[in-house]
């Protein structure tokens, strides 16, 4: 059962890593029709992956209760040790995609933070909220030119 559930996380993991890839490749496009899909897919997989991840510690502390007194890692055999590196690989490879995406969202964030700013005017602290009872609804979408 161990194995069996290393392969599903290990699966999971690879499979919201290339939707995150693909998620960048799509920022760097400009291309946002996949957005939506992409985030209900990659919630389910986050779910399917925690789900899977309870059940896997559940059967190693099962193994660790069953054999009390030895070291889990020699009552695991060499394929679950290696499946086990894998899983931490795939879990690296989507940290490091996390990571390329978040710097990709933040890219995009200040480039329109940049055009709010050059097409309404830099905003004062509490601009918005003091200022806005004074702008009439068809004033507020001018931009300057």
């Amino acid at each position: 059962m161990v194995n069996k559930y290393l392969d599903e996380a290990i699966g999971e993991l690879k499979k919201l890593t290339a939707i995150t890839n693909k998620d960048i490749e799509n920022i760097r496009k400009a291309d946002a029709s996949e957005l939506d899909e992409h985030t209900k897919q990659k919630d389910a997989l986050i779910s399917e992956f925690e789900t899977t991840k309870r059940a896997l510690d559940a059967e190693l502390v099962k193994l660790a209760k069953e054999n009390a007194g030895k070291n889990l890692g020699d009552l695991l055999s060499g394929e679950t040790r290696a499946k086990l590196s894998e899983l931490r690989a795939a879990l690296q490879d989507l940290k490091k995609a996390n990571k390329q995406y978040a710097k990709s969202v933040i890219v995009v964030k200040d480039f329109y933070d940049s055009l709010v700013s050059q097409m309404l005017g830099k905003p004062e602290a509490n601009e918005y909220s003091a200022n806005a009872r004074k702008t009439s609804a068809k004033d507020f979408y001018k931009a300057r030119i």
